[in-house]
């Protein structure tokens, strides 16, 4: 790195820290304080960092949701590689990773978003400056900059990279560096998935195709002999191929666990809806999306009171000089293939954003594959925000230049200048005459709108000063920071209520006294808002968060009388407000109360009865009188016969747990007879389990639960996590991650040819 880009970098550092001053300069503004940032986001971070800290990977999960395969949801990103920074971390005094630290690491992520912006638009070609305003547009505004979940961020970094190395593999002239670059944006790619939001992914591959195919088809001839002119599409098939290849081994050890999870899981389509995780989203389910009066939304930040769509709301808005900037870049820029190819892309994607109203949205929807899984289309801004930032790069290049003058912008000048009268009208009648009420942040808009023009007609004067590039980021930055609400004021959340990271905060008196009771059981938070106190304190718990649910455990919590009980619930956590007498514990904001029904973590059972129906097995789960710690319900017969117990009275056989860890499980069982130990945890594939040392086969009891055959006498059971899925997954993508950049510097002198032409 040159020290010239050096410096720009930390110039572009600054902008990022000045723009977050709320997180970075103060501890009175938070980005955790939403529901899911604070219970997803944050918790699972504790969680995976505090398993790294053990030095234990954490494949399952067993404080959330009676435990559930923690690699499964791709959400956690557990594999990122960056999100081992914060493991370097010490916790604070509570015991927990620190949110501050946490918000730091937010912040940290906007400015590798944009830095890969940087480098993508320095290769291109443009100066440093038309990098560091393509890279601030990027990574501070539009979705980057409003979207509060890190893994969405650390997905949403590579789509530069990926484009980076794609052009450069497209136009290679020789089939070496081109493959080299295939594999490199291939690796970028897989990054983008290892971060946890398959949207992001996926929007990403719509792009490596499109502009192969775009970008192949527009070139002009070349000078060099590689590829020829009929067999660049067959060339670009080979770069998408390679790319595609090495993006899915590169994230195996996350997609083959997900795959194998999801044929076990269902997502919420609503409250009360759920669809097994395979399915293909009903059409009515994806419809949320921006509304047609969404576009002024690039010009106001907060038109209609934002009142432009259902579901997830980004918002179009990029802030007036980007977007100023974008027109001027693609006006000037036309006849590069790149600058087309982008504008279009910033077009199609938000005519998709419009969901339901879009024929574009339905047409993909029917004929793409996997493409219903980006289920919000609102989040496809991201592709028209990534479209504009390099186009703004263009534009901050050719404004600066010296060729342009008033005269060779003057149409755009003259539409400027009705926008403004326009502005300056709609300020001016309401100022006048009260009526009709502008919001605030309307009129906010139109101060940036008058600013811009202002600064527009400055630079075509010939002002191309420092100064004028200058006021060129201060304005992108104050405009993108005023309409940026990720960071909210944690006075005015204690006003409302609604600040849920201190709801979560709060449960640390509980999770202590929970943690002092002796053996093993669940807890219940039954609350309207529960917090995620299982990944955040280690306490297990029924509950928890993601998108999905094991289909098994769903059905088993909702159809199954009592299914608490069966799931060793010795605990319930309500509010401080509960009207129930009999707390066991309380505090400022919580009450424990003890569940006297709940059952055991384990037992021993002597009698099996089959009922191959799930629904009629867990009808007879419900039956009175029906009692499981002396029956097993399977689906299937077992191999061998169990002995009756040598007593009427359940529970006799003795059971201790000797060990109790995320990913392994240790019991010393008594038993009198051979009979068939039920543990009250999920059977899920992937754990296996021996008996003194052998490896024994495990069935499914009741319809949820692990259950192995024990012999008469003491035996030592273990129950570990060992899916073949991570090992197959980490094996493939050790071997592209090593396999690929060893060959980039095997062939380094190969990547320091040129290409061309450059778009």
């Amino acid at each position: 790195m040159t020290r010239p880009t050096t410096k720009w970098l930390l110039l572009l550092l600054l902008g990022v820290g000045l723009f977050y001053w709320k997180i970075v300069f103060t501890s009175q503004f938070s980005v955790l304080a939403e529901y899911e940032g604070a219970n997803q986001g944050y918790a699972w971070a504790h969680y995976t960092v505090a398993s790294l800290k053990h030095g234990s990977l954490p494949l399952w999960d067993p404080y959330a949701r009676g435990g559930i395969s923690f690699i499964g949801e791709m959400d956690t990103g557990l594999f990122y590689p960056l999100k081992a920074v914060l493991a370097l971390v010490p916790f604070n005094r509570a015991g927990v990773l620190s949110p501050r630290a946490f918000e730091l690491f937010f912040v940290l992520l906007h400015f590798v978003i944009a830095c890969a912006m940087f480098a993508l638009v320095r290769a291109l070609g443009l100066s440093h400056y038309a990098a560091l305003v393509a890279g601030a547009c990027f990574g501070l505004g539009g979705m980057a900059g409003r979207v509060g979940w890190p893994d969405l961020l650390d997905s949403a970094a590579w789509l530069p990279v990926i484009v980076l190395f794609l052009l450069r593999a497209v136009n290679a002239r020789r089939p070496l560096p081109g493959l080299l670059f295939a594999g490199l944006a291939g690796l970028a790619l897989g990054l983008a998935i290892l971060g946890g939001r398959l949207h992001i992914a996926i929007m990403d591959v719509l792009v490596v195709v499109s502009a192969a195919a775009f970008l192949v088809h527009y070139a002009p001839a070349r000078t060099a002999d590689f590829p020829a002119r009929g067999n660049r599409w067959a060339w670009a098939g080979v770069v998408v191929a390679v790319v595609g290849v090495v993006a899915f081994c590169a994230a195996a050890v996350q997609l083959l666990p997900s795959l194998e999870y999801s044929q076990h899981a269902v997502r919420y389509l609503s409250d009360v809806s759920v669809l097994p995780a395979q399915r293909k989203i009903p059409y009515a389910n994806l419809s949320s999306g921006f509304w047609p009066r969404s576009v002024a939304g690039f010009l106001f930040g907060f038109p209609f009171d934002g009142a432009i769509g259902g579901g997830e709301n980004y918002g179009p808005y990029f802030g007036v000089v980007p977007l100023l900037l974008a027109i001027v870049g693609t006006w000037k820029n036309w006849g590069k293939p790149l600058v087309r190819y982008l504008a279009a892309l910033a077009v199609l994607a938000f005519f998709y954003t419009l969901g339901s109203f879009s024929f574009l949205h339905g047409l993909l929807y029917s004929i793409t594959p996997v493409l219903w899984m980006a289920r919000e289309a609102a989040r496809f801004i991201y592709l028209a925000n990534f479209a504009m930032a390099v186009l703004a790069g263009f534009g901050a290049e050719t404004l600066f230049s010296i060729q342009t003058d008033r005269a060779s912008l003057a149409p755009l000048v003259r539409v400027f200048k009705w926008v403004v009268i326009v502005c300056l009208a709609g300020l001016s009648v309401p100022a006048l005459f009260t009526k009709p009420e502008m919001s605030e942040w309307v009129a906010l808009s139109v101060l940036f709108i008058l600013s811009a023009y202002g600064l527009l007609l400055y630079i075509l004067a010939g002002n191309r000063n420092r100064l004028a590039r200058f006021l060129v980021v201060a304005l992108i930055l104050c405009d993108l920071s005023a309409f940026n609400w990720t960071a909210r004021d944690k006075i005015e959340l204690e006003k409302t209520g609604k600040d849920h990271l201190k709801v979560l905060l709060s449960c640390g008196g509980v999770a202590q006294f929970l943690k002092s009771q002796p053996g093993l059981f669940r807890t219940q938070v039954l609350a309207e808002w529960h917090p995620n106190i299982g990944d955040l304190y280690g306490v297990q718990a029924v509950g928890g968060m993601g998108a999905t649910l094991l289909s098994d455990y769903e059905r088993f919590l909702n159809t199954v009388p009592h299914s608490v009980d069966f799931l060793n619930v010795r605990y319930f956590v309500k509010p401080k407000a509960a009207p129930e007498p009999g707390a066991v514990y309380e505090d400022a904001g919580w009450k424990v109360y003890q569940n006297p029904n709940c059952y055991p973590r384990a037992w021993v059972v002597h009698e099996a009865a089959v009922e191959p129906s799930i629904d009629k097995l867990r009808a007879r789960l419900g039956e009175p009188g029906f009692d499981p710690r002396r029956t097993a319900l399977l689906a299937a017969p077992l191999p061998v016969l169990l002995d009756p117990a040598a007593t009427v009275a359940p529970g006799s056989d003795e059971i201790a747990f000797t060990f109790y860890g995320a990913n392994r499980l240790e019991l010393t069982v008594r038993a009198d007879r051979r009979g068939l130990l039920v543990v009250s945890e999920t059977d899920y594939p992937g754990w296996q389990a021996t008996v003194n040392g052998k490896r024994v086969p495990i069935y499914k009891a009741d319809g949820l639960f692990r259950a192995i055959v024990v012999p008469p006498g003491e035996s030592r059971v273990v129950f570990r996590y060992a899916p073949l899925t991570v090992l197959a997954g980490g094996i493939l993508s050790f071997l592209a991650f090593c396999g690929v950049l060893l060959a980039a510097f095997v062939y380094r002198r190969e990547l320091t040819v040129p290409t061309e032409p450059r778009p």
